[in-house]
């Protein structure tokens, strides 16, 4: 068993325990610990006999126990007994947006409700509302949820992708595999993932598989039975490129660059794009029929990549509602290689994440100082991601936010405003001289909740006038601003700024998978302020806040 599979389990144990009813405390110690194993990319066994969990924070004696009695007996017994405790319905519940554990065991316990189906009903027939802690509202937004949840079944963002890609890789190398590589949605950075597809490639034709997958076509099997239907495709070496090809690019794709001839049997992509006399297309870029004639055209622009990467922007720390110290967010970014990193906690409104008072950002400010007068090989910059408020100010005065390297405006409250006060509302923060980057412009999570109602249009060119860097925010749960939007903008003269708002230090990592999905939209690296070397970025920033100050004093 991989740490990851470990951790999947201890995650399924938190919430279990929470419905349960037992200690919050033990819930969200596992929940940690799960986060924590996630990271490590080695067998359970290893990391237990080396005594490496132990010295993990947060994983104590306790849960190094509980994870011993897994590696020994496959799963944990009280973890059983939950299973027979709590109604499946009921952890389904959890899947519904803004039903957590609290409020699925309420509703499983206090109304009776043990699947979605009955809470949609109960709903229906205003059930719902007359249990306590519940109203009408509760019910139309449960309604809403329930609908929502019915549009996105059967999609998984895209880390909860590649945990299920490493699972396999893991069991089809076990099985004789001699590499296995993502193609499909995932390869092409799509957003979710409806469809994994997988290339196996083996020298005998054959590997062992896991027992839920069936034959599909020639050297194809299938499986239904995971979160997503799956696909994986058997190659020898010597065929793996075609493979790959056929199996990363979409129907359209494939027609307009074959033809509709089929391909004979090469063992690499580039020997592909030689026999179809076409240059090598990105593979965020293989679909439909435009793009074949824009590579034959020589349009296709050099796409921004990990190694053009210079500065990681839009990171929290502990002293916010980060996992990581300052300390550990500077190293793991230097570990990395990269030039600089800005610090940007939330702001003193985000008093549920822990916000920064005026005085807790001199407090920080002293901290960061004294860091990098110890800390060699990155630069540190002090940025803050202050809140829009209603009225479209940010979060602290003028004289406050004069003082931080970087300030990263977001919205957190009011996501109902209507489309004109929402818009408004950032277009004020875009104006202001103190606000370098718009953070996750929309505000949506996929596959939790869609974004609030804005004019994008406007955001742009509003950006474009005032010099404003737009964020495109590679969580996985948001990869906002859309892609779609990000040629449009960047014609107007919108640069942006690719950042993982991360608050951890394996979020720091999420960074390089959102850069698939930031190639998508063919983001290039003179697109992208990160590119800048940290003498450039201060200029960059600098610049920006003059203009903006000149743009003011004109209007």
């Amino acid at each position: 068993m991989r740490c990851r599979d470990a951790a999947h389990v201890l995650e399924r144990y938190a919430l279990l325990l929470e419905l349960a009813g037992e200690s919050p405390f033990k819930a969200r110690a596992y929940s940690a610990a799960a986060d924590a194993l996630a990271a490590l990319d080695r067998s359970l066994d290893d990391a237990l006999d080396s005594g490496a969990l132990s010295q993990i924070r947060g994983i104590g004696e306790g849960i190094v126990a509980t994870l011993d009695e897994l590696r020994r007996t496959g799963t944990i017994a009280h973890l059983a007994e939950l299973e027979g405790q709590v109604p499946p319905g009921v952890v389904r519940l959890t899947e519904l947006r803004g039903v957590g554990a609290k409020k699925a065991r309420q509703l499983w316990l206090d109304c009776g409700i043990t699947s979605i189906e009955q809470l949609e009903q109960a709903c229906r027939e205003h059930r719902i509302a007359a249990c306590k802690g519940f109203s009408a509202k509760s019910e139309a937004a449960l309604l809403d949820a329930i609908a929502f949840w019915r549009s996105t079944r059967g999609q998984l963002q895209r880390h909860k992708a590649w945990r299920l890609y490493d699972e396999l890789r893991a069991t089809l190398l076990d099985g004789g595999a001699r590499d296995i590589v993502a193609a499909g949605q995932l390869r092409r950075g799509c957003e979710t993932i409806d469809l994994l597809t997988l290339v196996a490639i083996t020298e005998s034709n054959t590997v062992a598989l896991p027992e839920d997958f069936a034959p599909a076509g020639t050297r194809r099997y299938s499986s239904i039975t995971r979160d997503v239907p799956i696909e994986i495709l058997l190659a020898t070496p010597d065929e793996a490129g075609t493979a790959l090809f056929v199996a990363t690019g979409d129907d359209e794709f494939l027609a307009a660059a074959t033809g509709g001839s089929a391909l004979p049997p090469l063992p690499d992509e580039a020997d592909v794009f030689a026999h179809l006399h076409l240059p090598d297309i990105p593979a965020e870029l293989r679909e439909g029929t435009a793009i074949v004639e824009r590579a034959r055209r020589g349009e296709i622009p050099r796409l921004i990549a990990r190694e053009d990467m210079r500065g990681m922007i839009h990171v929290h720390t502990t002293w916010s509602d980060g996992k990581n110290t300052l300390d550990e967010m500077v190293l793991a970014a230097r570990e990395l290689g990269f030039e600089y990193i800005v610090i940007c906690d939330h702001s003193q409104s985000a008093a549920y994440a822990g916000g920064l008072t005026i005085d807790r950002v001199h407090q920080q400010r002293a901290e960061i100082d004294a860091l990098a007068s110890r800390v060699s090989g990155i630069a540190i910059l002090h940025g803050i991601e202050s809140d829009i408020l209603a009225d479209g100010s940010l979060d602290y005065p003028d004289d406050v936010l004069a003082e931080f390297d970087v300030v990263v405006a977001s919205v957190h409250s009011h996501f109902a405003l209507p489309r004109a006060e929402q818009t408004a509302r950032i277009l004020r923060a875009l104006a202001n001289p103190f606000t370098t980057i718009l953070g996750h412009p929309t505000g949506r999570l996929l596959l939790r909740r869609d974004g609030y109602d804005v004019d994008i249009e406007a955001i742009i060119a509003e950006a474009a006038r005032t010099g404003t860097v737009i964020e495109f925010n590679v969580n996985p749960y948001r990869l906002d601003l859309d892609w779609r939007y990000h040629r449009r903008a960047c014609s107007e003269g919108v640069r942006f700024a690719i950042d993982p708002d991360a608050h951890s230090t394996d979020g720091i990592r999420e960074l390089f998978d959102g850069i698939s999905v930031a190639r998508r939209g063919e983001l290039t690296p003179t697109d992208v302020v990160n590119t800048m070397s940290l003498e450039q970025f201060r200029a960059f920033v600098a610049a920006q806040r003059e203009r903006k100050q000149n743009l003011q004093v004109s209007a």
